[in-house]
């Protein structure tokens, strides 16, 4: 299937909301160095979740529907009802678990965590109850059938990050395009645009 555009990664709120299907919020990543990889949102070199909650103090509301604040859905430390009250202030009705658990906690083997990814979909399913619409961020499509099961209504798409998305420098705006359903899935399933990928640095 060929990819076209669907929407982006984005560090700032576009002024124009709609002229993207959809936009995952992530200002977490203007407090990178300049120039970093995207793998450099899975370290802990800044305070994502906190990051997040002084950006969605500051914003104009927004009036779109599809945004999507990009959350580390582990942190022990969060108070997740300021998140509640602080998205439905800034009229931000959807959630990603951005990074994913998947590639925050690896075992000693390279192996994700089961216990992360069960909190984080908990989390999640959480969200979901509160009235909050979810993307899921995975690292691997076996992942799929777990997250439609476990988050079911409140889903609206995956998206894909595979080792080689982390090698893409972070910039202002990240194009996400579709990709190929996998076989029996019914949630839309979103990656970085080709043409990024294949630009990372080797």
């Amino acid at each position: 299937m060929k990819a076209t555009f669907f929407g982006k990664l984005a560090t700032q709120l576009s002024a124009k909301p709609e002229g993207a299907f959809l936009e995952i919020y992530a200002p977490s990543l203007r407090c990178l160095p300049a120039g970093s990889m995207l793998v450099m949102a899975t370290l802990p070199v800044v305070d994502w979740n906190d990051c997040l909650l002084q950006s969605l103090r500051t914003i104009h509301k927004t009036t779109s529907a599809q945004v999507y604040a990009a959350m580390v859905m582990i942190d022990p430390f969060a108070c997740w009802q300021d998140f509640v009250d602080a998205l439905k202030d800034a009229g931000i009705s959807g959630v990603i678990n951005f990074p994913p658990a998947s590639i925050i906690e690896l075992s000693s083997a390279g192996e994700p965590h089961e216990a992360g990814q069960e909190l984080e979909l908990s989390r999640m399913e959480w969200f979901g109850s509160s009235g909050f619409r979810t993307m899921f961020a995975a690292t691997c499509t076996c992942e799929t059938t777990t997250v439609e099961s476990r988050l079911e209504s409140y889903l609206d798409g995956i998206l894909y990050l595979p080792p080689e998305a982390l090698t893409v420098p972070v910039g202002s705006d990240m194009e996400l395009v579709h990709i190929s359903h996998r076989q029996g899935s019914s949630a839309p399933k979103l990656a970085l645009a080709e043409r990024m990928v294949l630009k990372r640095p080797m």
